[in-house]
């Protein structure tokens, strides 16, 4: 099967099911008569964009990060105004709290957004670290993210 054609049908199942793990989606395309291995699923899974975020009953899922009509500063900016409750710098890091499983998702479009100022990005439920390189690099990141919440 191409790759195209397994990527489109993992989008579908992400969007009409509550995929919890890796094994979950590879249950859901056998199910469709999709055979890939783990490592194959892992790669869609990052490509696609992909990341596991909460359902309202705190239970954890694959949750697809919308890529249609916006760039990724759109995304990025529409994601901070709805769920980031707090910006704080701590040296060379910043620290975002963000409403229950959101952090997932503002970790991915800040990878996405391959920022020079950003060695790497960790993310829970609801904390966010961004790890720069230097204090001045962290406070640039802390007004490039509090620019967007004013």
């Amino acid at each position: 099967m191409k790759k195209s054609n397994r990527q489109a049908i993992i989008k579908r199942i992400i969007q009409e099911n509550e995929i919890e793990t890796q094994d979950d989606l590879i249950q859901c395309l056998k199910a469709e008569g999709v055979q890939a291995t783990q490592a194959t699923i892992s790669r869609d899974v990052r490509e696609l964009g992909i990341v596991k975020g909460h359902t309202e009953s705190g239970t954890v899922k694959y949750v697809l990060i919308d890529q249609g009509q916006n760039n990724t500063r759109e995304r990025l900016q529409e994601v901070i105004e709805e769920s980031v409750e707090k910006v704080s710098q701590v040296q060379f890091m910043v620290v975002i709290q963000t409403y229950l499983g959101a952090a997932n998702i503002l970790a991915a479009i800040i990878d996405d957004l391959e920022m020079p100022e950003v060695a790497g990005t960790l993310a829970g439920a609801n904390t966010l670290s961004i790890i720069t390189h230097s204090n001045e690099e962290a406070k640039i990141i802390n007004d490039f993210i509090l620019a967007y919440l004013k």
